[in-house]
């Protein structure tokens, strides 16, 4: 019994995809400019390694934590989480790229928390109420696009496990690292004016009685 409640915690599965990397790496030399060869597949998987690594220390903590301060229950329990030589971090499928050698680790499984985030904003209960409260930032931001206001629920939350699982340090990092996209930049002054606990108060748990 014990064994099938721990199964019930949401976790990371990661994975190397040798089928999916190589859409990656063909991209990759579509580009015009490479500021670095594209990761074979040992640099690849040792990347991947670190950071399962890191990510387990905190894993159920940030699970619990995205929950609690979105209000909505994961039914997702097992994320597949796809590591590849170079691209895009995102969450659906759930894609993280190979880091550059001189970016820390923990910043890295910062970066899959946000995207884990964006992925339970994907579980139904959420796009139910995704409308209301997309409703009420377009009112209150009418000249933000859909990029800012998704990526201001995004940063509230984020803020709070910054806050409340690591560090304010690893909360100024993530914000000085984002300062240079202006629609990340945008959202967390969004976020920072309102106060991330009164965001959350106000549009995410306002109304909801899955909390």
């Amino acid at each position: 019994m014990r064994t099938n409640q721990k199964l019930q915690i949401p976790h990371v599965t990661f994975r190397y995809s040798p089928i999916y990397d190589e859409q990656w790496r063909a991209a990759f030399d579509l580009l015009p400019k490479h500021e670095r060869p594209y990761p074979d597949v040992k640099t690849t998987m040792v990347f991947m390694h670190r950071l399962e690594k890191e990510w387990r220390k905190n894993e159920q903590n940030t699970f619990k934590a995205i929950q609690k301060y979105s209000g909505i229950r994961w039914t997702i329990k097992e994320h597949l989480c796809y590591v590849v030589g170079s691209g895009d971090p995102f969450s659906d499928p759930l894609t993280m790229p190979v880091f550059a050698p001189q970016a820390p680790i923990d910043y890295v499984s910062d970066v899959l928390c946000h995207e884990l985030i964006h992925r339970n904003m994907i579980e139904p209960a959420f796009a139910i109420r995704w409308k209301r409260i997309f409703g009420k930032l377009q009112q209150k931001y009418p000249k933000d696009n859909e990029n800012v206001l998704v990526h201001v629920v995004v940063h509230a939350i984020h803020d709070q496990i910054f806050k409340n699982i690591f560090s304010e340090d690893r909360l100024l990092r993530e914000k000085r690292i984002m300062s240079v996209h202006p629609d990340y930049r945008r959202a967390w002054e969004i976020v920072d004016s309102i106060g991330a606990e009164n965001f959350i108060k106000k549009y995410l748990h306002s109304g909801s009685g899955n909390k």
